[in-house]
């Protein structure tokens, strides 16, 4: 399956993110997320250093709808506080067998906030 593309909306630094739920599904069957790790990591270039990392374990930026078969996970509600900036993403899954898959990838514009402290 080829990778889709989502671009974030644009987030201003410091502000609380909404959150964002993705159903994965491949040649129209759900993805089985059970027993699943799930890591996002933000980079400045595509190819360049991890700045931020995001995952389904640990401190649970990423959850995993129960249950895993339904493919539902959730980029959680949080506040999303990195340097003002364009970044690339991507989203992979390694699975219980410990086969790893990227199915989403895109682009998160993070603007300066006026108001900060």
């Amino acid at each position: 399956m080829a990778c889709s593309t989502y671009n974030f909306p644009s987030h201003t630094k410091g502000d609380t993110f909404d959150g964002v739920e993705f159903t994965l599904l491949v040649n129209n069957t759900l993805v089985d997320l059970t027993g699943a790790i799930i890591l996002m990591d933000l980079r400045l270039e595509k190819d360049g250093a991890k700045i931020e990392e995001f995952t389904s374990v640990g401190d649970a930026n990423i959850t995993i709808s129960s249950p895993g078969t339904l493919g539902v996970f959730t980029f959680n509600n949080q506040t999303i506080d990195v340097t003002a900036a364009r970044y690339y993403y991507d989203i992979e899954i390694e699975f219980q067998d410990g086969t790893k898959k990227t199915y989403i990838r895109g682009t998160w514009q993070i603007t300066q906030d006026v108001t900060y402290e």
